[in-house]
Parts: C-alpha cells; structure tokens; sequence
C-alpha cells in the first residue's frame, strides 16, 4: 500500500513539475514578444522623428516648395535648422 501511495505521489509531483516548467516557458516567450514589440515601436518613431525632421529642413531649406512664403518666412540654413527642430517637434508629439 506504502509502496503504491508513494509512486502516485511522485506521479503527481512529476505531472505538476511539467506543468509549471510548461507555464514558465510561455511567461518568458510571452516577455520576449513583448520586448521585441517595444523595441520595434521605438525603431518606428525613431525613423518617424528623422523623416519628418529631414522634411521639416527640406522645406525650410527651400529646397522644397520653391515660391512659397509663409509671413515673411526665413529660406536657407535658418530656414532648414527651423523646419528640421518643428519636423522633430511634430514627431515627438504625434509619433
């Protein structure tokens, strides 16, 4: 009898083992997708800031929209370094 309540208790130890072990290894599958989801979101607005600040300096530069004036607008550098920080602006506010 001894004999047999112990082999059923090792039995359920053993069973209750794979199943914690089975539990854990989705818990850390699970955190890694979800790294990998903050990482790629991260990457995203990264290369959403630098796009729109590349275009913000682009039109500000005037190398886009060529004749248009926005009250007394500054072309060239100054133009560029201000379109690029309201570029970078826009995308930390929207991205």
């Amino acid at each position: 009898m001894a004999r047999g309540l112990i082999g059923v208790g090792q039995e359920q130890k053993k069973q209750a083992m794979q199943g914690l072990l089975g539990s854990a290894r989705i818990e850390a599958n699970k955190d890694i997708a979800e790294q990998s989801l903050v990482q790629q979101k991260k990457m995203a607005q990264s290369q959403t800031s630098g796009t729109l600040t590349a275009v913000g300096a682009a039109v500000g530069g005037g190398a886009i929209g060529k004749g248009m004036t926005i009250g007394g607008s500054v072309g060239g550098p100054a133009g560029a370094a201000v379109g690029a920080a309201i570029g970078f602006l826009v995308a930390k506010l929207f991205g």
